[in-house]
């Protein structure tokens, strides 16, 4: 049996019961980052010198399917993300990609999200939405964000804390007349929550009155 593991996103009690259940009896963790992981397993006081922990990325993905497979088979497996529930928008979901097609047992465990806290925190009806991850850097980045403009659902995105000046500067650019809300430090404890026109966020973000750090969660919303 494979688990997708969530882990807190910021705040170490946002961890349920079975998430740290089985991180103890997992015999094998996939990790974005075995460090990170360690780190993890110390917090809550888990011993991990028994178990192999394998870093997932797209570099060692390609040689080591079969090894995988044979694990996953073989041994009572975990995948953890650097924060969050993994399988989404990380490495993670190449796993879920070998288990369909090799019809291994996996079980994904609901819990931490940045997104979601977001969605629940809009002040409109979000019974539909659109979830689009973080836009490009650098090709097909126009492409994306003219998809948010033609959206007739709210829409949600991340956005790195470098590149989220440049995110309204373009949505103005387009024309984007209408509310977003910009969502921060979800679960630790500055959480915060604006909510302007994009030429207002900009204009807080050049004057320093939104600081820029962390990671944000950015909702947009065409109809006003």
């Amino acid at each position: 049996m494979l688990s997708f593991i969530p882990t807190p996103i910021g705040n170490k009690e946002d961890i349920t019961l079975r998430a740290l259940r089985l991180l103890k009896e997992t015999d094998v963790l996939f990790c974005e980052d075995t460090r990170t992981t360690i780190k993890l397993l110390r917090m809550y006081e888990i011993e991990y010198r028994n178990k192999k922990l394998l870093s997932l990325t797209s570099f060692t993905w390609s040689h080591k399917i079969m090894e995988y497979l044979e694990l996953i088979k073989n041994n009572v497996c975990g995948v953890v993300s650097e924060a969050g529930t993994p399988g989404l928008s990380d490495p993670g979901k190449k796993l879920i990609e070998l288990c369909w097609e090799y019809w291994l047992l996996f079980e994904v465990l609901p819990w931490a999200n940045a997104v979601i806290p977001v969605v629940i925190a809009t002040p409109t009806n979000t019974s539909s939405f659109v979830y689009m991850w973080f836009p490009p850097t650098k090709k097909g980045r126009q492409t994306f964000l003219k998809k948010i403009l033609q959206s007739i659902y709210p829409v949600f995105i991340y956005e790195s804390v470098h590149r989220i000046e440049k995110l309204l500067i373009q949505m103005e650019d387009l024309w984007y007349k209408w509310q977003m809300i910009i969502g921060r430090e979800i679960s630790k404890m500055y959480e915060e929550y604006k909510t302007w026109s994009a030429q207002e966020l900009l204009g807080m973000v050049q004057d320093w009155s939104l600081i820029i750090k962390w990671e944000f969660v950015v909702w947009f919303f065409n109809h006003g």
